[in-house]
């Protein structure tokens, strides 16, 4: 019994380690995944307001990345001053500079076309984290 104590303290001290390197590397893959998309979603609200005029507010949602990065799209809704709000899929690239992509209906098409431009005002910014900002 004497012999069997100190193997199994050391054994759990293994399984503790192993545990904590676990739950390190997880905690760090989420926090990378969390810049990741932040620096995303700030590339795509400039893109957006070089590619729409008159916007008040972005609300960003449901961000996706391809596994190993390199695809990012979201859920997005705009809403203009004009009180109109167009919400739908796109994907984006940090080179973007605008962004008039999406999967939008014809409806919602005929509603951003409208809006064509550049919006140089402030708007309001709903995260996908739940952050608020004045970009």
């Amino acid at each position: 019994m004497k012999k069997k104590l100190p193997v199994l303290i050391v054994l759990l001290i293994i399984l503790g380690g192993l545990f904590m390197a676990f739950s390190l590397n997880g905690a760090i893959q989420k926090q990378k995944e969390e810049q990741r998309n932040r620096e995303y979603e700030v590339s795509l609200v400039k893109a957006l307001k070089n590619s729409y005029r008159d916007i008040d507010r972005i609300e960003i949602s449901k961000p996706h990345y391809a596994k190993p990065p390199g695809s990012w799209s979201c859920s997005v809704t705009l809403t203009f001053s004009d009180r109109e709000v167009v919400q739908y899929g796109i994907g984006h690239s940090l080179y973007l500079k605008t962004n008039k992509s999406g999967t939008v209906t014809t409806e919602e098409s005929k509603i951003l076309t409208a809006h064509e431009g550049s919006t140089k005002s402030k708007i309001k910014v709903l995260f996908s984290d739940g952050r608020e900002s004045v970009e």
